[in-house]
């Protein structure tokens, strides 16, 4: 029974992701959107093709700057750490409301990731500003990385550069959880 009660999270979990997607694309115009796999061949594609919708949406170069980067930054978070599952593929996706834009982006990490992970970031929303930027540049300049070449500096660019963040974890299939961000840059 456990297991059916699971398969009706995910399946209302999907549900309402898409009726999170058609409120966000009828409330604000949708830009970009990439669901599909992702890995640093595709990258520079979605780069190129958030960086030229932002371009049309007369975006200054430094909001811009800011977007692409979160962009990039989102992105080989997900390259390095999301958990790979054909069934579940990340999504990236950039909107357009009257106060600026929205960058969303969703992917799949293992249970035993969650726990760490939402309190890593609830340290980091709690941090004043100065505080995140002293944490920027001590890692930077201590050379603190990770076995698989990241600095846990990504989702500090995005709080950052960000005017706004909000995250949220929420039970997958299995042994899964979703992992979804939304950083907001006003105009």
């Amino acid at each position: 029974m456990d297991w059916l009660c699971r398969l009706r999270q995910d399946f209302f979990y999907t549900f309402a992701l898409d009726v999170l997607c058609m409120t966000v694309s009828y409330e604000h115009r949708l830009l970009f959107r990439h669901e599909g796999p992702l890995d640093m061949e595709v990258l520079p594609l979605l780069v190129h093709t958030a960086d030229k919708a932002l371009q049309k949406e007369g975006a200054k170069p430094p909001l811009r700057r800011r977007i692409v980067s979160s962009l990039i930054e989102v992105a080989q978070n997900i390259i390095r750490y999301a958990a790979v599952d054909e069934k579940y593929p990340p999504l990236l996706m950039l909107s357009r409301s009257d106060q600026g834009f929205v960058l969303i982006a969703k992917n799949l990490i293992h249970c035993s990731q969650e726990f760490f992970l939402h309190a890593y970031l609830r340290n980091l929303i709690q941090m004043p500003r100065e505080e995140l930027e002293r944490l920027y540049y001590n890692t930077l300049t201590e050379g603190s990385y990770s076995d698989i070449g990241g600095a846990g500096l990504g989702i500090v660019q995005v709080l950052f550069k960000s005017d706004s963040f909000e995250h949220e974890l929420m039970p997958a299939e299995g042994e899964y959880s979703w992992f979804t961000i939304k950083a907001t840059f006003l105009l």
